[in-house]
């Protein structure tokens, strides 16, 4: 049951034995909910279309919803503090690193080689990974 301005009424929580609790939901704010598929639709397109880089789309959409106060400064900036991701991002920077220079290069042309099958260029493939895999976690 809802009062004139759309805010839930104390009701009764069957799972407290009895003790009242109170149920409250925001007003919904119909332009956010616009909003936010507006910034999705955008963002999936950019992302498909591959016109921009895939960093600079999700920060632009983060913030666009920074901007429009849906979410909150501290609450967008909190996801950087994750160490997982901190991990991924060193690792982008260690792999561009590698393919700009070219480190690799010359070591993957001597281990694969140019195999004459599939089978082959798989077999070639499968071993170093498969020894690879049984050091490193996922």
């Amino acid at each position: 049951e809802y009062d004139v301005d759309g805010w839930m009424l104390e009701e009764m929580c069957p799972c407290n034995n009895g003790l009242e609790r109170q149920l409250v939901e925001s007003k919904p704010e119909t332009w956010k909910i616009v909003y936010m598929c507006f910034v999705l639709v955008v963002m999936f397109v950019a992302l498909i279309s591959d016109r921009v880089g895939a960093d600079s789309v999700m920060l632009g959409a983060l913030t666009l919803c920074m901007a429009s106060e849906i979410i909150s400064v501290e609450e967008g900036l909190a996801g950087f503090a994750n160490q997982g991701l901190l991990t991924v991002l060193v690792l982008f920077v260690v792999a561009a690193g590698i393919s700009v220079t070219g480190a690799l290069d010359w070591y993957m042309g001597k281990l694969l080689g140019r195999p004459k099958t599939t089978a082959a260029a798989q077999l070639r493939l499968m071993i170093p990974v498969a020894v690879v895999s049984a050091f490193l976690n996922n």
